[in-house]
């Protein structure tokens, strides 16, 4: 039935990826919510912007078309021609607002969105978009917005009156409470010919911890080192982490036996409790220092800031790190006790009732 569409190229091309990625995961019907997929993973021009701005990828359409797919019947057909929905080829015959010229991608993105109950809807609705205010947004691809509707636009988007909580990460609206463990932080964790790799700062509130790693450089690098492993996409597997020898594992082992690393990475907002631990980085800065002397290298250092959710049970937590580029591998622990004593202190007494116990660190040079 594709002869009764009248596209542009990029519509076409858009189509073309969405049943190739509804033939990948395995579906007998391409639905409004791979052509979502075909859009984004093609997308140019004003289109980029839009979805840039609801922080739209073809990795995250991918999770959560899987997520539909779960929750749906198993379906018979011909995979290897997967069948347009109903929802899917009316949105492909949506015509210019002028009737001038084929469906071109922001028209195919408004028939998408048309239905509240289609695919493509559901799959926003899991990635935290509203659907209504995204149409509006294609409305402005589709026609020319008056003064007054612009102004409603940015009403209807405008979100800074309202609180955003993530669930695993520190209350935007309260403060990390650092802890005070003087003698005992730094703590060391591992170290080598060329790198020295600290714990230099705890800090604290009443849903995880956080702290600060600090990764000093003693000789030039061959390889920087990177925190965060390079996501592959492949359709119908989801997300695969690709880490080679540059990738600095940081793993934590609670005292209850729970795991968790940064080797896959998480979305640091997320309006829903988690499952399961995470470690969550907040931030990195990296720092050259030139010493005034020639016979040594300049100093790189790196610093990152980590969140874990939810605090610990009381007991022994390992911090393991592991950067095969510079040959570091080491592990410290600490008493997490020292996490609920500060969560309980007055203000007036900072350093606390808990003490970090430093491990045998290991060292591998």
């Amino acid at each position: 039935m594709e002869e009764i569409f009248t596209l542009d190229d990029h519509a076409r091309l858009a189509l073309d990826v969405a049943k190739h990625a509804a033939l990948a995961n395995g579906d007998s019907r391409c639905g409004t919510e791979y052509l979502l997929y075909g859009l984004v993973a093609t997308a140019h021009g004003e289109l980029t912007e839009l979805i840039e701005l609801f922080a739209l990828n073809t990795l995250r359409i991918d999770r959560a078309i899987e997520r539909l797919v779960e929750q749906r019947p198993a379906t018979l057909g011909s995979f290897a021609d997967p069948q347009l929905t109903e929802r899917a080829t009316t949105a492909l015959m949506t015509a210019r607002l002028d009737r001038n010229g084929p469906t071109g991608t922001f028209e195919l993105l408004h028939g998408l969105l048309a239905d509240d109950d289609s695919g493509a809807c559901a799959v926003l609705r899991d990635l935290g978009v509203v659907p209504g205010e995204a149409r509006r947004l294609v409305s402005y691809g589709i026609r020319h917005l008056t003064k007054e509707e612009i102004d409603d636009l940015l009403t209807t988007l405008d979100r800074r009156s309202s609180t955003h909580y993530a669930w695993w990460g520190p209350d935007p609206s309260g403060r990390i409470e650092a802890i005070q463990a003087p003698g005992v932080i730094p703590l060391h964790v591992a170290s080598s010919d060329s790198a020295r790799v600290e714990l230099t700062a705890f800090g604290s509130d009443s849903f995880g911890f956080g702290f600060t790693l600090s990764l000093r450089s003693l000789r030039t690098w061959v390889l920087p080192p990177v925190f965060a492993p390079e996501e592959a996409l492949v359709p119908g597997q989801g997300a695969q982490y690709n880490d080679g020898p540059d990738f600095f594992l940081i793993q934590l082992i609670m005292p209850d036996g729970t795991v968790i690393d940064n080797r896959a990475v998480f979305e640091r907002f997320n309006n829903e409790q988690p499952s399961a631990a995470r470690l969550i980085s907040l931030g990195q800065r990296n720092e050259q220092v030139n010493i005034n002397d020639r016979r040594q290298p300049e100093q790189h250092i790196v610093t990152g800031d980590w969140w874990v959710w939810p605090k610990p049970l009381p007991g022994i937590v390992q911090v393991r790190v592991d950067w095969p580029a510079e040959s570091v591998s080491g592990v410290a622990t600490f008493d997490s006790s020292l996490l609920h004593a500060h969560a309980t202190q007055s203000a007036a007494s900072p350093s606390g009732s808990g003490q970090i116990h430093p491990g045998q660190s290991s060292t591998d040079a």
